[in-house]
């Protein structure tokens, strides 16, 4: 079956590395072709999420001149005069602005001439104005239209600077990013912020400006609309804007009207529209410290998107597709840690790619590797089949049409473990229930199986006593050590006997049961034992028992029976002497005693068989009268030998017991009637009872003659009694009908004495709890 099971686990290990590569093979292409959809809409509102709780405070020295709704109202209809911006121009000269920005497209000549004069001698006095131009679509020239809207030649020759102002609309209608420069016809034109920043580094001479990316950058707003400073228009004009306010700032001047101006939604949240004006503040902003968003080239983002599929597939690989909720999980973690780490260095790269391609690589491993295991399952199952059964099994069938294939494997499945868990249930049941103790051993003689029987033997305190046959001595008792030290290792059958332990060899348990070991060899097919031996133990000691039973009965009617009835016989035959005759009261005194004894030993031998051989007539009883009842049996007896008997009982309820009266009452008789008869004339006899917790103790105490140490463990034993001082005289069977009848009641009985100095037997039973 091992065999079976390692071709089973490289057919699964084949199929799944052939699901694995072709998992490689797929995902990747597909991490490429959803990057190349990105951004996705989940990769919008993860970048508005992060911007939104990153913003930072704008620069102090940005300020919007608005062409708002009250500059509407105070200076008329929209477009003015170009001579409104010339003096607009000159109050900000005046107030000592450093730049001005007229984020309003002036693309047609004026009607009036020379208001474009008047215009482009204040941009020339004023000398850092900057204009922007408009690139439209490159489509509109194929129709013969202008994609390039340039200002008026005056205007163009008095500017410090010109560039584009386009902003990038996303497809979901958000401005989010500007392209730096534009290409169109072969000219480069930067974007306005982007030649502001540029030429402002010129200016300065300094040597760290770097020249822009000409791809498309991000950028980072500061916060809503309104985050910057902003002044009328028409305030500025008519000089309600003191100086200070104005001096030193770059001033970006444009329409933030209703109506009027470009209005864009931006990437916070939550959002509003954004003039145009504002959003080329958050970009000036950006690029002068260097803090606007660079996006990942197109390779790079491709590669880092991939890079999660091939860490999965390799975990994948190292973990054997365990572990792969938890795999995939991570990884996802990892991925959007990933792009915010990226964010905090001013780089986006959208994760939705690498997120999208986990879930999908999830699934379809999951989906193949079932598939996999579903058919390692129908060929394991195929195998299983095709071994013996132990018990007759129906194999289970669905209706056609009805369950999947995963549903039918399932409950083939079912059907296998239900029979492997009932059979291995039979076996060890069966085993079990063997009324042998069985060790089943490998060839090193480790213990495999041990059935409830050899537990009970050879288990202490809840935990098995040996792992290995040898250390059996340690809980057995062997009749000869050094036969069974050479039990182990065994000799293999065809040489001489394959073990020098006798099989007629005894030993005993720790409950002093007797048992007989037997051995054989065990040959199996199964690859993982490679044979072992048997061993069993056959319970011998109701057998021991008996022939104990018997040798002491055999001893009993041959010393102790003979012994009156050759008494009585001569009696009769001197009787009928003569001259050695007895007078006949004498004569029938005599006889009487020895038939009165061989009858007492009768009726004590049947006693004591009936007691170990029957049920007794249990019931309710008062323990209290019962040790009454005896003490007035006993009294007489002690009053003959002028034996004070003393009594202390202290049974208020009576001390109540489930037992049967007349045993117990011969049990107590025995004891007491024992204590008078071992002790001396005008001695003493002390019988107490009491309750102690949930037991009835009865303690019978004397002041004679007392048995020895050697004797004390043997006088509960059939046939044993104690000829201490040749006081009194028995037949050994009162005190072995007392532990019988104790045992069966559940209770205990112990003897303690000193020679010379009397003994004390304590009885205790189980009180009866209603």
């Amino acid at each position: 079956m091992t065999q079976v099971s390692g071709s089973l686990s490289k057919a699964l290990r084949r199929r799944l590395m052939l699901t694995w590569c072709a998992m490689g093979g797929l995902l990747l292409p597909i991490a490429f072709c959803v990057y190349s959809l990105s951004p996705l809409l989940f990769d919008n509102f993860f970048y508005d999420t992060w911007l939104s709780r990153h913003v930072t405070p704008p620069s102090s020295d940005i300020l919007i001149v608005a062409i708002d709704e009250p500059s509407l109202h105070a200076l008329g209809r929209w477009p003015w005069s170009r001579d409104v911006h010339a003096k607009l121009i000159q109050r900000l000269d005046e107030a000592d602005v450093k730049t001005i920005v007229l984020d309003v497209l002036l693309i047609e000549p004026s009607r009036f001439p020379e208001e474009d004069t008047l215009l482009a001698e204040a941009m020339r006095h004023n000398g850092n104005v900057y204009i922007p131009i408009a690139l439209l679509s490159e489509h509109i020239s194929e129709y013969g239209m202008r994609d390039i809207l340039m200002p008026s030649s005056p205007l163009l020759a008095a500017a410090k600077g010109v560039g584009h102002i386009n902003v990038s609309i996303d497809d979901d209608g958000t401005a989010r990013s500007v392209n730096l420069v534009e290409m169109r016809r072969g000219e480069t034109w930067p974007q306005l912020m982007a030649l502001l920043v540029e030429k402002t580094h010129q200016d300065s001479k300094d040597v760290s400006f770097r020249r822009w990316p000409h791809n498309t950058v991000r950028i980072p707003f500061k916060g809503p609309e309104g985050t910057y400073p902003t002044v009328s228009y028409s305030d500025v004009l008519m000089g309600y804007v003191p100086a200070s306010l104005l001096r030193d700032r770059t001033v970006l001047v444009g329409m933030t009207a209703a109506g009027l101006g470009d209005r864009y939604s931006v990437s916070l949240l939550p959002t509003g529209l954004m003039p145009g004006v504002e959003i080329h503040a958050h970009l000036l902003d950006a690029l002068r410290d260097n803090s606007y968003i660079r996006n990942v080239e197109s390779r790079v983002g491709a590669f880092l998107s991939v890079a999660p599929i091939l860490f999965l597939m390799l975990l994948a690989w190292w973990f054997h597709f365990r572990y792969l909720l938890v795999i995939v999980i991570a990884l996802g973690i990892c991925v959007l840690l990933s792009s915010i780490l990226a964010l905090s260095f001013r780089w986006w790269w959208p994760p939705s790619a690498s997120l999208i391609t986990l879930g999908v690589a999830f699934v379809l491993i999951v989906w193949q590797s079932q598939s996999a295991l579903l058919a390692w399952f129908k060929r394991g199952l195929e195998k299983l089949y095709q071994e013996p059964s132990i018990l007759p099994f129906q194999e289970p069938t669905l209706p056609p049409g009805e369950g999947g294939k995963l549903q039918q494997q399932s409950r083939a499945l079912e059907f296998a473990l239900g029979r492997i868990v009932e059979g291995r249930r039979f076996i060890l049941d069966a085993v079990n229930s063997l009324p042998l103790a069985i060790f089943v051993l490998n060839k090193q003689g480790e213990v495999l199986l041990a059935n409830r029987k050899a537990q009970q033997v050879c288990w202490e305190s809840n935990q098995r006593a040996i792992s290995h046959i040898g250390d059996l001595p340690k809980i057995l008792n062997f009749e000869n050590e050094n036969a069974f030290a050479s039990f182990w290792p065994p000799r293999p059958k065809g040489t001489n006997e394959f073990t020098n332990v006798k099989v007629s060899g005894l030993c005993t348990d720790q409950q002093g049961r007797t048992y007989r070991l037997e051995m054989d060899e065990l040959t199996t097919t199964a690859n993982s034992v490679a044979g072992g031996w048997l061993i069993w133990m056959v319970d011998l000691t109701s057998e021991v028992d008996a022939e104990a039973q018997r040798s002491s009965m055999l001893s009993f009617l041959s010393h102790d029976m003979k012994a009156p009835q050759a008494r009585a016989l001569a009696l009769l035959d001197a009787q009928k002497d003569p001259s050695s005759a007895m007078s006949q009261a004498d004569f029938y005194e005599g006889l009487g005693q020895c038939l009165t004894t061989g009858l007492d030993m009768i009726n004590d031998f049947i006693s004591l068989n009936r007691a170990r051989s029957f049920d007794l007539n249990k019931q309710f009883l008062l323990f209290e009268y019962v040790v009454i009842e005896v003490l007035d049996q006993v009294q007489p007896i002690a009053k003959m030998k002028k034996i004070k008997l003393l009594n202390d009982l202290q049974g208020d309820d009576g001390l109540p017991v489930i037992g049967d009266k007349s045993y117990l009452a011969r049990a107590v008789f025995n004891v007491i009637e024992n204590a008078v008869k071992y002790t001396h004339p005008y001695g003493s006899v002390s019988v107490r009872l009491y309750r102690e917790g949930e037991s009835v103790v009865l303690i019978i105490s004397d002041n004679g003659v007392g048995i020895s140490a050697q004797n004390i463990d043997s006088i509960f034993d059939d046939y044993q009694r104690s000829d201490e001082g040749n006081v009194a005289s028995g037949h050994g069977l009162g005190l072995a009908l007392v532990k019988t009848v104790v045992t069966k009641h559940h209770g205990t009985v112990k003897c303690e004495s000193e020679l010379g100095k009397g003994s004390t037997f304590t009885l205790t039973l189980p009180v009866c709890v209603d």
